[in-house]
């Protein structure tokens, strides 16, 4: 069957360069960017690349990878938001390369030019490429090491199968033992609904066991060496009990993941007009490709739907056979030349009422929650979504473009309009509310006070800690608080950081020169010696400031 595309490394080249170019649209995200881009940050800095660290506290939840890259890519191109994603955006290209190897090879290039269409530009997929954290780079090696392994169940390559426990090794790396389950999981279950449990042996192939333990575990060991408690807290506390217990945030029913899947893929799914086919599977696959897909998907959504916690990058690692599955029916309406007007208006109309949701926003939306919008942008953000999605609309219906060709701009579209409408509407980042580090000097103590402002000391690029006041004693569970405070686990002489309230009100008290961010009217202090500024997101108090103060 013909290819969708001429070249193939030309599609994917133009995909990977859009990825990139657009890592550097937003600002930091809160929390997570900002949390693990300092982190980075802090690596980079410091030079201790061992123990993540958050404020100068260890910061044991997930391993090193994603921090080793960022601080490398820093050291290169500089400490910039844009080098931060490019992590995720690697990972994502990386995701979309191994696919498209695999189904060309086991399926045919069509398919595998498609799928990777599907997948590249579906909502969850381009959103976690332009986002920092270990979501998408665990998905990237969870996929890597499915598609090696059965290559090489298929092949017998071993080159291929060393080339999976390296992908594996780096999976362990990225988040923990979830890298190791899933692949294993997907495989295990695989090899035995196709009869092939004889291989299972071959699959554990002693060099690759070795790889995998040279990569893998030299950084537990030494942390092990460096910290008696560390493997207690980090594979049972936050690998076991994360994923069973109901105290963490983020409650939500089971069928969470599917909603996002659906919400994802969503101008895909009108194209197929959710019509599955199991004769087209079985005919596109094969009998063996479609039970690993299967398997794959149902395993993997299944696994993350079971504890109360879910965040929606936790299912990306299922995207990938689904982006298949979607491809296929996809290329059934192509192929047949049967469109009807719901699989050729249904996108365009979505993507044209989310240029006029943006357009209208100003008129619906409470006065307050626009007080620090852009209303300018957001009128400029959808009138030039639907002068693009009218243009499109109108050579298509001059027969200039393919179907094809306006169902993939129209998913572009969708994507990027999500982007920029995040870079508009996103109040919660402070990437403008730094001016005040005019007033500061290098040796001049900063406090955070009742809450830890992320992007902060990633934005001001300090050299030291701040210091925290909070309840310490009462810091609920799975909050900033108690994720800095488990630092004192390891490295308890750290405590000088932590403050309480009477700390800080003894450190105003003897004079000392302070410069304390609050969230807007929750710090009152009642001294002659303050000078403020506000801001959107915070208030910066200075106390003994020598000189006045300008915003």
């Amino acid at each position: 069957m013909k290819p969708l595309f001429r070249s193939s490394k030309l599609m994917l080249w133009c995909i990977s360069i859009w990825l990139i170019a657009c890592a550097g649209i937003r600002y930091f995200s809160l929390p997570d960017e900002g949390r693990y881009g300092d982190i980075s940050r802090a690596m980079l800095q410091s030079g201790d690349w061992l123990v993540p660290r958050l404020n100068g506290l260890p910061f044991m939840h997930k391993p090193p990878l994603l921090h080793w890259i960022s601080s490398v890519l820093m050291e290169i191109f500089g400490v910039h938001v844009w080098v931060l994603r490019l992590v995720p955006t690697l990972a994502g290209i990386m995701m979309l390369v191994g696919l498209f190897w695999f189904l060309k090879k086991h399926c045919n290039e069509r398919i595998a030019q498609l799928s990777v269409v599907i997948l590249a530009t579906s909502l969850l997929f381009f959103g976690s490429s332009q986002y920092v954290n270990h979501d998408l780079l665990l998905a990237c090696w969870i996929s890597i090491t499915i598609l090696c392994f059965a290559d090489f169940t298929l092949s017998g390559e071993k080159s291929v199968l060393w080339m999976g426990y390296v992908a594996c090794a780096l999976g362990f790396l990225t988040k923990g033992l979830i890298g190791i389950l899933i692949p294993g999981m997907v495989i295990l279950l695989w090899v035995l609904a196709n009869k092939q449990w004889k291989k299972i042996p071959s699959l554990l192939n002693p060099i690759g066991l070795i790889i995998f333990c040279v990569i893998a575990l030299p950084w537990v060991y030494l942390m092990h060496l460096k910290y008696p408690a560390f493997l207690q807290y980090f594979f049972i506390d936050q690998q076991f009990s994360r994923f069973s217990s109901d105290q963490f945030n983020n409650k939500l029913p089971w069928p969470f993941y599917l909603l996002c899947l659906l919400i994802s893929f969503l101008p895909w799914f009108f194209v197929s007009q959710f019509k599955f086919s199991k004769q087209d599977f079985s005919q596109s696959l094969g009998s063996s490709i479609l039970t690993l897909m299967l398997i794959w998907f149902v395993s993997v959504t299944t696994f993350f739907s079971i504890p109360p916690s879910k965040l929606a990058g936790y299912i990306l690692p299922a995207t990938p056979p689904l982006a298949v599955f979607i491809a296929i029916m996809v290329d059934r309406v192509l192929t047949s030349n049967k469109i009807n007007r719901f699989q050729t208006w249904a996108t365009p109309v979505l993507v044209l009422v989310v240029g006029l949701a943006f357009i209208s926003l100003p008129f619906t939306a409470r006065p307050k929650n626009l007080l620090y919008v852009n209303i300018t942008a957001l009128y400029s953000l959808g009138a030039g979504i639907l002068i693009f999605s009218i243009l499109l609309i109108f050579y298509y219906l001059k027969q200039r473009i393919s179907y094809f060709s306006l169902m993939f701009s129209m998913a572009i579209i969708l994507c990027m309009s999500v982007s920029l409408g995040v870079r508009i509407l996103d109040v919660q980042n402070n990437a403008n509310q730094v001016s005040f580090q005019k007033n500061i000097t290098a040796n001049m103590p900063i406090v955070f006070y009742h809450n830890y402002f992320y992007d902060v000391p990633f934005l001001l690029n300090l050299q030291k800690p701040v210091y925290l006041v909070d309840d310490w004693e009462n810091a609920s569970q799975d909050s900033s608080s108690e994720q800095l405070k488990d630092g004192l686990i390891f490295e308890p002489e750290r405590r000088q950081y932590l403050w309480s309230d009477s700390i800080l009100d003894q450190k105003i008290e003897s004079g000392e020169a302070l410069v304390v961010l609050a969230r807007s009217n929750s710090f009152n202090p009642h001294y002659a010696n303050v000078q403020v500024l506000h801001y959107r997101n915070y208030d910066v108090y200075f106390f003994n400031n020598i000189g006045p103060v300008q915003k």
